[in-house]
């Protein structure tokens, strides 16, 4: 967490970095993420050891018979001749079926110290049965679709202590799925006999870490949308945001099954949403790297990756391997592009090069398990890479605009200056019931006493004249400085400032006269002399 302080102080002081150099900068941003990767890394190794102590049996190997074939025999469903496969190789849509699978519960009624529950995802309404005896109902499993009433896509029922065996236990699941739309998604994802607990509860165990990807996203939102909105960065910025707003959409969607309770049939839209999601944060993410490394040919490059995604969906099997698929297709592409920048040395492609080296490996060598252990939390370490990199780019953004509005500024004086000197303005000065005319030069400065000015003129003279010291700044020209809420100086008469222990200051005039600097406006003299 000290990365994530680290990186709000950035975005809090600014300033503070206007003080490192560039490379340092870089330097600092870059090793920000090894402790972040390391906090990571410890989510992640404290979940699977949770996930392996709270998981006591899962199943992965059932039988499967029609329904025809075993109605009203569930204590000989293991009599019959029925086909054996794995869950994953379950698809029996639109019908209605028997699954069985035999298993022993010596070690889990060893370790019971709490009640023993059956939890199931599936998208299917379902009837449970324990060595024969009907033990729980999610929705109405039936033959026919009008009848089904359509389950909860995560339940758990309770396994009566009374019924268990110490080996070859049966459950026997009858089972329809006749209200899926799709059809993509696996139909059982899981069958887990572990300790008793709420559904949601045994789903949100799995997706509480991902709060802190979720909360460096929100951080990242936070600090660069108002940028965009200001207009303080570049527009095409604005694909940094929409990206992180992406991801975080694609994140709360997937925490939704953890936290609402939901029938079967509304999975699917549930996984469609994030397909769409996933899809767009990886064009956006493409869009981004392009409008930073390319100068020609982005559209050609989008509507490329876009022709590969289809291609890819078109060839995969579940929604899940086409979210995949949306988000590897973009990340090699971006790998690609940070390569090529890299060889003609743009800036920064290097470390874009070796984080998107990572990322593409993690999905191509953990398929599977990347998207829904690893995918958030190494998007947000990216985004938060793409983030600090931001950062420094706005930083160089804004001490570039201050250096040239210093030039402007310097530049402008000078003309000033040359202008006052080829014709300097008059000033019209009422004292002593008459009216005088003076050059402004020949001023050295004012001072304010109420509704009288008291100028001071180069040989010395002095002229109380009827005017407020604000109207006397207005008629001035621009070389004369408001050092005080009492005293304008003409900056041709500056000798020297001298720094008092007070915080402001002393200017000492060539005519030997001294003038108090306010510590408030002492920044803005010392700018100005300079």
């Amino acid at each position: 967490m000290q990365t994530v302080a680290n990186f709000l102080q950035v975005v809090s002081h600014p300033k503070h970095l206007l003080n490192k150099s560039k490379s340092t900068s870089v330097l600092i941003a870059n090793t920000r993420l090894v402790p972040l990767l390391f906090v990571i890394m410890t989510c992640l190794i404290s979940l699977e050891a949770h996930a392996s102590t709270y998981n006591k049996l899962s199943i992965q190997l059932v039988k499967i018979c029609e329904g025809g074939k075993t109605e009203g025999q569930v204590t000989g469903f293991f009599k019959t001749k029925c086909e054996e496969r794995s869950l994953s190789e379950v698809n029996e849509y639109d019908k209605l079926i028997w699954v069985g699978a035999l298993f022993d519960a010596d070690q889990l009624l060893m370790q019971r110290n709490k009640p023993l529950g059956l939890f199931i995802s599936a998208k299917a309404a379902a009837e449970f049965y324990l060595n024969g005896q009907m033990i729980g109902r999610n929705g109405l499993p039936s033959a026919i679709p009008s009848y089904e009433i359509a389950g909860a896509m995560d339940y758990v029922t309770y396994l009566p202590a009374n019924l268990l065996k110490a080996h070859n236990n049966e459950l026997v699941i009858k089972l329809s799925s006749h209200h899926n739309v799709i059809g993509f998604e696996q139909l059982i994802q899981r069958i887990i006999i572990s300790d008793y607990a709420s559904p949601q509860n045994i789903v949100l165990r799995n997706y509480l870490p991902s709060f802190i990807p979720l909360g460096i996203l929100l951080i990242g939102l936070v600090y660069t949308l108002p940028l965009v909105l200001t207009g303080t960065v570049s527009q095409y910025n604005l694909l940094l945001p929409l990206l992180t707003t992406v991801v975080m959409a694609q994140l709360v969607t997937e925490l939704l099954r953890g936290l609402i309770a939901y029938n079967y049939p509304v999975h699917e839209f549930r996984a469609l949403s994030i397909f769409v999601l996933g899809s767009l944060s990886g064009v956006c993410l493409l869009a981004y790297l392009a409008h930073a490394f390319l100068n020609t040919g982005r559209k050609r490059l989008m509507l490329s990756a876009l022709c590969l995604i289809l291609a890819s969906v078109y060839q995969s099997n579940s929604l899940e391997q086409s979210t995949i698929f949306a988000i590897q297709i973009p990340a090699f592409i971006c790998l690609a592009l940070a390569v090529y920048a890299t060889v003609y040395k743009r800036q920064s492609a290097l470390a874009h090069a070796v984080a998107l080296f990572i990322f593409s490996m993690l999905i191509a060598f953990l398929p599977g398990k990347f998207l829904d252990v690893y995918f958030y939390y190494f998007v947000s370490l990216l985004l938060l890479y793409f983030l600090v990199q931001h950062a420094i780019a706005y930083r160089n953004e804004k001490v570039q605009r201050l250096s040239e509005q210093s030039r402007a500024d310097r530049l402008q004086r000078a003309l000033d200056d040359y202008s006052e000197a080829r014709q300097p303005t008059k000033i019209m000065l009422n004292h002593s019931g008459k009216v005088e005319w003076f050059s402004a030069d020949q001023i050295c400065f004012c001072k304010g006493a109420r509704d009288y000015v008291e100028v001071n003129i180069a040989d010395a003279k002095s002229i109380l004249h009827s005017e407020s010291l604000s109207t006397m700044e207005e008629k001035l020209p621009d070389l004369f400085v408001r050092v005080h809420r009492s005293y304008l100086v003409n900056t041709h008469y500056v000798q020297s400032l001298e720094k008092s222990t007070s915080g402001g200051g002393i200017l000492t005039l060539t005519t030997g006269a001294e003038i108090p600097v306010s510590r408030r406006i002492m920044p803005k003299v010392r700018k100005v002399l300079i």
